[in-house]
């Protein structure tokens, strides 16, 4: 292919997938997507984030989150994720809807790349593309946003995989480590192991270009994962899940036809199944056309088929037996996120079958569109007199009609057939998201923001149960404060003091809450059932349908000065995330910050180093009695290790890519 060939066929395979996803999807461009990961977690990290950056400062400590907790070590964050920088140019509330466009239309880049360096025709390619931006299980990731900013460098990954596996050269193992340290970044550490996964199985026979390849992406995120890893070994995870939380969110069998059928258990039962993701459905238009290409490429059919048994989790087995015996999946949860690369599968299959379906004869007739159209009604129409229901009538003429219509673009020459293809993708979509109304339920909504009646003075303790926090509750939970970022003081979660997890602490929790609240530094006090309102002594201060804001005696202050018996409350002069001053007015024998004590934080008494230690969770100073000044800094090791090797293979990087420019 020429250079401007090439050059004409990428234009055209990016403009067709931004055109048909901006039509399909426009409605996610001018409104925010409403999901409680995005409401209770991913916007008060945005804002957090952004506030920081703003500031000039890198986010490594949240003081906003629990009693303290690492910020740059918890992946989803995205901190050093390129298009995070996106956050900078308004609020998260105003861009999240084209940050994650993006995504999906990355996605649909990546796919079609994929698709043509394994061997697809450019329609076929572009087809592709379109099938995996428009699939709805794949549009359903917007409700989870690191999980979409993950899957959408999937493609990517596999697709310069195989062009490594084809042609060796040092610019495509350095493109290829890029592309892999983008994948860590982006902040779900699930689909970057599938996508290592697909390397692998790519180019098992080029061993050495892949550990390279895969080491400098390593040393390229080094500044994200090593951290990570910190945390992870101090947190409660560290120890593995139990089988029954591992396998929590998992794809009942029944759920196996939302996989096919659109609307087969609409309006249905649905207790007892998964909600972790409300659409399975793959789009009846990508299934039918990757049938014939999961015909040719029995690998693919074989690869879909493992991702779907391990995403029924205990019913299936498979990810039981893989959580039991193989190291370090006891760490992962969730199976029904195996199902996430099925959309860039499928349409890896799709490609193939179009391919073959390009080089075949074409027929002389409409008919056959036309006779299985009719028949997939007349099928719905019995299905829905015999009292069937709704859903297996309308799946019906669903199928039927899609069938029906690429039957029948058969009929079209060769250079059209692939616009008519097109054109029913994006048909089949757009209906789909009307009728089911994912998007119109999931976008728009203002802003979260506490109530202006509820101004609490000092830290809030939350004792409440995080699974009730739900869409449906929004405007109650935003009231009291409950997205983090959004409160002018920090707050520490009674139930969620994992950092680390003192024995103490969790059973003071237990057994003496308003002790802990206390001992945490809150003046207010968060309940959501009445009969947790016993443990505490303090009078209502803000109440609505769902919660009760208690207010506690007393003012404690940030840290506790303790001299001759004598207890004096402080406050810090400085007060920044990673970055703590007090101003000590007589001398003391001990000085205790009540924010969570990790790994990494540093104190000085008057310009000297002194030892900072944990007593019952908290950061505890012994002071030799005429110190006037101390300050805390956060400076974790782990990540001024992972910072220099990060740098350090960004030099290799330039290295790598300045010796192919003089040819490999």
């Amino acid at each position: 292919m020429s250079l401007s060939s090439r050059a004409r066929a990428v234009s055209l395979a990016c403009a067709a997938v931004v055109l048909a996803v901006l039509v399909a999807h426009g409605l996610m461009l001018v409104q925010q997507p409403v999901s409680p990961d995005i409401l209770f977690l991913f916007l008060p990290n945005a804002a957090f984030l952004r506030e920081q950056l703003l500031r000039g400062e890198l986010p490594l400590w949240n003081s906003l989150l629990l009693a303290g907790h690492p910020f740059l070590a918890e992946l989803q964050t995205q901190v050093l994720y390129p298009p995070s920088l996106l956050f900078l140019v308004a609020r998260p509330e105003r861009v999240l809807g084209p940050f994650l466009f993006l995504h999906l239309v990355w996605l649909g880049l990546g796919t079609w790349r994929l698709a043509r360096y394994s061997g697809a025709s450019r329609r076929a390619a572009v087809l592709a593309g379109l099938a995996a931006s428009l699939s709805p299980l794949a549009v359903e990731h917007y409700a989870h946003p690191n999980m979409l900013c993950g899957l959408s460098w999937v493609p990517w990954v596999w697709g310069s995989g195989r062009l490594l596996a084809r042609r060796p050269t040092r610019r495509g193992m350095a493109l290829l480590g890029v592309l892999v340290a983008c994948s860590v970044l982006a902040g779900s550490p699930e689909l970057t192991l599938l996508a290592l996964a697909g390397l692998a199985v790519s180019l098992w026979k080029r061993t050495r270009w892949t550990v390279g390849a895969v080491a400098l992406g390593a040393g390229l995120s080094a500044a994200t994962w090593i951290p990570f890893l910190e945390l992870l070994v101090r947190s409660d995870r560290s120890a593995g899940l139990g089988a029954n939380e591992a396998s929590s969110f998992a794809l009942s069998p029944a759920e196996v036809l939302d996989l096919v059928l659109p609307f087969v258990r609409f309006g249905a039962d649905r207790s007892g199944t998964q909600g972790f993701q409300s659409v399975l459905f793959m789009g009846s238009s990508l299934l039918l056309l990757a049938g014939w290409g999961l015909w040719r490429r029995k690998g693919l059919a074989v690869l879909c088929g493992v991702l779907v048994w391990l995403a029924l989790g205990d019913a299936g087995g498979l990810f039981t037996w893989l959580h039991r015996w193989v190291p370090g999946a006891g760490l992962f949860r969730f199976p029904i996120k195996f199902l996430s690369p099925l959309p860039v599968l499928l349409a890896l299959a799709l490609a193939s079958g179009f391919s073959a379906w390009e080089r075949g004869v074409q027929p002389n007739t409409r008919r056959p569109g036309a006779v299985f159209a009719m028949v997939s009604l007349l099928g719905a129409c019995a299905l829905a007199v015999a009292g069937a229901g709704a859903g297996w009538a309308v799946s019906s003429a669903w199928v039927g009609l899609v069938g029906g219509a690429l039957l029948a673009s058969r009929r079209a020459a060769p250079e059209r057939r692939g616009w008519a293809v097109a054109a029913i993708l994006f048909i089949e979509c757009a209906v789909f998201q009307q009728g089911v109304g994912t998007l119109a339920s999931r976008s728009g909504g203002a802003p979260c923001r506490p109530s202006p009646e509820f101004r609490p003075e000092g830290r809030v303790a939350y004792d409440i149960d995080w699974g009730r926090v739900d869409l449906d509750h929004r405007e109650e939970a935003c009231a009291v404060g409950i997205p983090n970022a959004n409160m002018a003081a920090g707050f520490a979660a009674l139930e969620g003091f994992v950092v680390p997890a003192p024995a103490f602490v969790k059973q003071l929790v237990r057994e003496e809450p308003e002790r802990a609240a206390r001992l945490l530094g809150a003046t207010v006090v968060v309940i959501d059932d009445e009969a947790k309102r016993a443990a505490y002594s303090g009078e209502v201060l803000f109440q609505n349908g769902s919660y009760v804001a208690l207010k506690l005696g007393g003012r404690p202050g940030r840290a506790l000065l303790e001299s001759g018996g004598e207890r004096l409350e402080l406050e810090p002069e400085v007060d920044l995330p990673s970055r703590l001053v007090f101003t000590l007015p007589r001398g003391g024998e001990r000085l205790t910050v009540r924010d969570a004590w990790f790994p990494g934080w540093e104190a000085e008494a008057d310009g000297e180093p002194v030892p900072l230690r944990e007593a019952e969770g908290l950061r505890t100073i012994d002071l030799r009695g005429n110190e006037r000044r101390v300050e805390l800094h956060y400076r974790p090791g782990s990540f001024r290790t992972g910072l220099a090797l990060s740098l350090v293979s960004l030099g290799v990087l330039g290295l790598l890519w300045f010796r192919a420019r003089r040819g490999d």
